[in-house]
């Protein structure tokens, strides 16, 4: 029985190539959470959002600064002494796909944000500084080595929710080594083999800064229909080398879905190889061997769905052969 709260991956395609079907971080899934996770060092991390700032600070990782606190006025406090804005602010409680997670822009959205959240999870609230940065990195770990390396981009919104990610990357050796050190010291992540582990990175002023952990199936990439559209090897095989330099993005388009299908596999051609709606989301998958169309399409796209709930919108024809 799938529980109250649902993941829009959850519902984009059938999960039965996990053993335990599908999972999140979300307490929703407490129950299906595999047991060789549930049992791991690293599970307290997982679950708490505070104990895993409280790792970072013991281990001297390059981190916000943050509060966490479960009065209003204490948060507030903290607020009104740092006098700088935008504030990342969301639950203790880890949960998934973006919930109650908030960039807050002035003081007087404090009080709103902070109802939102522990009138869905009761319990302590993280603010901490929202760390503009030049680049995201989302690195996925199977039995403590990265299996995907993905660059991402949140919306600029007041939600913390991703719009694209683009992987796989492969990033400069040297900052591969400095992943792989923060994730060497987390206890138990190289004996977690059957469950992806996620660690993301914001890079700023050439410092890597842990912005969150995370497990579970909520990546469509990580679906074996889905990788093998992308091209890349589903992490359910074992990791093996892949000559091609295939390139992919995934697009993400929250509440769209009053669209044509098929005018949209006009827009993106043959390099769009994967979409999917839900009431939630839209998921668009595009792969390319060249960056620059890579790009060009994800442009179209965009397009689209800026324009495709206007009467006068028509998709662009296919080039004549």
């Amino acid at each position: 029985m799938s529980p109250v709260k649902q993941s829009p991956i959850e519902k984009i395609a059938d999960w039965s190539c996990s053993s335990s079907g599908f999972y999140a971080d979300d307490p929703a899934y407490r129950a299906r959470i595999p047991e060789q996770l549930r049992q791991s060092e690293l599970f307290p991390l997982l679950t708490s959002r505070a104990l895993l700032r409280e790792f970072c600070t013991r281990n001297q990782f390059v981190q916000p600064p943050f509060i966490s606190e479960s009065q209003f006025d204490k948060l507030a406090a903290w607020a009104v002494k740092r006098n700088q804005f935008p504030l990342a602010m969301k639950s203790a409680v880890n949960g998934s796909d973006s919930d109650n997670c908030y960039i807050l822009k002035a003081f007087r959205e404090l009080p709103e944000f902070y109802e939102a959240i522990v009138s869905s999870i009761p319990g302590p609230v993280i603010l901490e500084e929202f760390i503009s940065a030049k680049s995201r990195i989302e690195v996925t770990f199977i039995a403590g080595l990265p299996r995907l390396i993905a660059q991402y981009s949140l919306e600029k919104s007041m939600r913390m929710r991703q719009i694209w990610r683009v992987f796989p990357i492969r990033p400069p050796e040297s900052l591969v080594d400095q992943i792989c050190a923060i994730a060497g010291k987390f206890p138990g992540l190289s004996s977690i083999k059957e469950v992806p582990v996620r660690f993301s990175f914001a890079l700023s002023n050439k410092r890597l800064i842990l912005l969150s952990l995370n497990a579970g199936l909520n990546r469509p990439e990580y679906h074996p229909d889905w990788s093998h559209a992308a091209g890349i090897t589903s992490i359910f095989e074992a990791a093996r080398a892949i000559g091609n330099r295939t390139i992919c993005k995934l697009l993400i388009y929250y509440g769209s879905n009053n669209f044509s299908e098929s005018d949209l596999h006009a827009v993106g051609g043959s390099n769009l190889v994967r979409l999917s709606s839900t009431e939630e989301q839209t998921m668009v998958l595009l792969r390319s061997n060249e960056s620059a169309r890579l790009l060009e399409d994800a442009e179209k796209v965009d397009t689209f769905f800026k324009h495709c709930r206007s009467s006068d919108y028509e998709p662009p024809l296919p080039p004549e052969e």
